[in-house]
């Protein structure tokens, strides 16, 4: 007990150094805030400045739909006219490379925020548009002074660096959590809302910013670090070092490090993934040892099924690996039921238990839509409650099955296993050729194929003593539902959708270190050595993960397969 709890104070120790180093830099709060949002389509808006050689325009958007058709004049004549299409929160950039007189931004759709526009002339200096002359063309119904446009100029220059733009599915997934956290009609149902939710908490917190709607994540993907040992303590008992070293290697981790900087829903998928095997191996182990009273040992396992029902209530992908834990933790109920009763009894009670089961998973679940559907119900109320809830499982259903999409980035799932295929999520425009700010979801290969050794070696041990193994079984079984249904499913795929298999890729690593037969001291050098190598591999490769500026030569050293792209 001593040792366990001296685990968990350290990894807790590791989990809050994460945090603290990662939260100086997921994003900033520093963005411009005025606008101009005009509330009619076809608004003209006409920005005159003295004759200038503009390189490069921007603009900034905040929240909205629609698009902008710039032209650049000189004398009166056009000499480039360009569409840039709005998202949420991002900066945008229109290469111009022209000398320019006047701007024209004829905006589309009635529901877009313009915060700011920019334009540089080279790559350190850039135009004071504050002195700019700005005239409505066309259009009566807008909300906001149109020289908010220009008045935040000093926050330009530097926009489209990720610390102060969205990027990837932060356009959908920040998005939503901003318009559930506003009251306004969600923009994303294609997966279920409770990531969301979680997101808008940061919002509320800390304003609609990237700092704001990127800080829950960074939490939880810090307590994921402490849940993970959790885990591992109650599969095994396992060596000091060997629990330091797991939350090390998830901590060093490449993909983790990415989505815990990041609006996405997969981090809080894992967190409650972790969560749901937790409770099941607690539910699991009292069972088979007794350890203890009957009342407590339900409560256990129906937070197993809550918890679960969490996991799914942010991505319905969350299931796949949580399908064994469940699985035999109601195959214990079942065989307890059947062992204390007769058989007429033991059937109505396991119907019982199979639908109270089923209720913990789903009534959580339903709890994260009730919000939605009744404050715009499609159908009328009370129905709506139910009736819509249905109607969005269809929705949901519906799009993954029939979504024909194709991105350069996707990837299959035999592409995860050593990170042949990452995916290029962010690239700075605004930075001059020798420079680079890039953003690869990818892989740690040296660690992901350590851990599919380990998973051949677990496996192997728990086919030669298959009575005793349970532990590894789970362990290896997880795994594999967490990465199977990949391979029949037909839609585009990327390759954060390994993220939820890398908690047990890493627990096989260090049950095999706990396993092999050696001495207890090699064991710990073992352990600490794997740890280093993460976390020197993560110092080397953190700039393709954070985003972090260094020279361009630096960034391509780091493409170690010609596969990597970014």
């Amino acid at each position: 007990m001593q040792n366990k709890n001296s685990l968990i104070i350290f990894a807790i120790l590791i989990a809050t150094i994460y945090f603290t180093l990662q939260v100086i830099t997921i994003g900033s709060r520093d963005i411009p805030v005025t606008y101009w949002a005009p509330k009619e389509e076809g608004c003209i808006i006409e920005i005159s400045i003295a004759k200038e050689f503009i390189k490069d325009f921007f603009a900034y958007f905040g929240y909205g739909d629609g698009k902008i058709d710039v032209q650049f004049l000189k004398d009166n004549s056009i000499i480039l006219q360009q569409s840039v299409q709005a998202a949420f929160y991002q900066g945008k950039i229109v290469p111009v490379n022209n000398i320019v007189d006047k701007i024209i931004i004829v905006t589309h759709g009635n529901n877009i925020e313009i915060k700011e526009i920019a334009a540089r002339k080279d790559y350190k200096n850039f135009l004071n548009l504050t002195k700019a002359v700005i005239n409505i063309l066309k259009g009566s119904k807008y909300i906001g002074n149109p020289n908010n446009i220009v008045d935040e100029q000093s926050k330009m220059r530097t926009i489209l660096n990720y610390r102060y733009s969205s990027y990837f599915d932060e356009i959908y997934h920040a998005r939503t959590a901003y318009e559930l956290l506003k009251g306004l009609p969600p923009y994303d149902l294609v997966h279920p809302p409770l990531g969301k939710w979680l997101i808008s908490i940061g919002m509320a917190i800390w304003g609609v910013n990237p700092f704001g709607w990127r800080f829950v994540n960074l939490i939880f993907g810090s307590i994921v670090l402490v849940l993970l040992l959790i885990l591992l303590t109650k599969l095994y008992k396992p060596s000091f070092w060997c629990g330091i070293a797991i939350t090390i290697l998830l901590a060093s981790d490449f993909l983790h490090n990415n989505l815990s900087r990041t609006a996405n829903i997969d981090t809080f998928s894992l967190f409650f993934v972790i969560l749901c095997s937790i409770f099941g191996m607690s539910y699991i182990n009292n069972m088979r040892y007794m350890r203890e009273k009957l009342d407590r040992t339900d409560m256990v396992y129906f937070l197993t099924f809550s918890a679960g029902g969490l996991a799914f209530a942010c991505k319905w992908n969350a299931l796949y690996p949580i399908i064994p834990v469940l699985t035999i933790s109601f195959g214990y109920k079942l065989y307890n039921i059947i062992k204390n009763n007769n058989k007429k009894s033991w059937i109505l009670k396991t119907v019982k238990q199979g639908v109270l089961s089923i209720l913990a998973f789903t009534i959580p679940y339903y709890l994260t839509y009730l919000p939605i559907t009744i404050k715009y119900p499609y159908y009328n109320l009370p129905w709506a409650i139910i009736s819509d809830f249905i109607m969005l499982q269809k929705h949901i259903w519906k799009y993954h099955s029939t979504l024909v999409a194709t991105h350069p980035f996707s990837s299959e799932w035999y592409q995860w296993l050593l990170s042949t295929k990452p995916l290029w999520a962010y690239y700075d425009n605004l930075l001059p050729p020798n420079l680079r700010s890039s953003i690869a979801y990818l892989g740690n290969p040296v660690m992901w194929g350590l851990g599919l050794l380990a998973m051949a070696y677990l496996l192997v041990v728990a086919a030669k003593n298959p009575k005793n193994n349970l532990s590894l079984f789970i362990v290896i079984a997880s795994y594999v539902s967490s990465i199977v249904p990949w391979i029949f499913i037909s839609r585009i795929k990327f390759i954060y959708h390994y993220y939820l298999a890398l908690p047990w890729l890493y627990i096989a690593v260090v049950m095999v270190i706990d396993n092999l037969n050696l001495k207890q001291s090699l064991k710990k050098k073992v352990a600490i050595t794997l740890s280093v190598l993460g976390l020197i591999m993560l110092v080397i490769f953190y700039p393709a993960v954070s985003g972090l500026t260094v020279s361009a030569k630096y960034i391509e050293l780091l493409r170690i397969m010609k596969s990597w792209i970014f």
